[in-house]
């Protein structure tokens, strides 16, 4: 089992250019990695939170990879949060599997990152944002390591150009490059 473990919490990185090329490119930087896709693993919501917690227990580091919804997790990702990270397991006096790991996050905003503050469109600083997940990592008694994003890498089809989405996948696989670097330095 790898000691880096990677959860996409993507609703379908078959539609994604930018989590699905950050996923692509950090595996091929971090070929041991195991990369789970929630998005294919569980189209219907049913977690298997036996195979997961196992997964888990397993990892080192534990990467949360997914794009920005609603200003937090997409829905799959959050349901594999609530179904996984149980009392007992994760969470409670005798819930520590998981204390101790190493816990990046990984994630893509569609606006830029000046839109972020409490004068701008969003009203709320990135980091206000991430709070409860910071807290979920916390309550786990997981170590947080730095988050690594990438802002306005929004592509719509049919109204975004051939260019940009080059430049999404250029900016997709800095990204993944900047956080390989990080996980290797974290597993020093």
């Amino acid at each position: 089992m790898s000691k880096v473990l990677m959860i996409s919490g993507h609703p379908d990185l078959s539609a994604s250019v930018s989590n699905a090329r950050i996923i692509e490119e950090f595996k091929k930087l971090c070929p041991d990695a195991e990369v789970r896709c929630l998005d294919k693993l569980y189209p219907d919501f049913k977690i298997d939170v036996k195979s997961e917690q196992d997964a888990l227990r397993e990892a080192e580091i534990i990467i949360l990879q997914f794009p920005m919804y609603w200003y937090t997790i997409p829905a799959l990702m959050k349901k594999w949060l609530e179904d996984v990270m149980t009392h007992g397991f994760a969470l409670g006096a005798k819930g520590t599997a998981l204390e101790g790991k190493k816990v990046f996050l990984s994630f893509t905003t569609g606006v830029a990152e000046a839109a972020y503050s409490h004068n701008g469109p969003m009203k709320y600083e990135l980091n206000e944002l991430l709070l409860p997940l910071r807290q979920s990592v916390a309550g786990c008694r997981m170590q947080l390591c730095d988050c690594v994003y990438s802002t306005a890498m929004m592509y719509v089809p049919g109204v975004s150009t051939a260019e940009d989405k080059k430049e999404l996948e250029e900016l997709s696989t800095e990204h993944a490059k900047k956080l390989a670097q990080k996980v290797a330095d974290a597993l020093k």
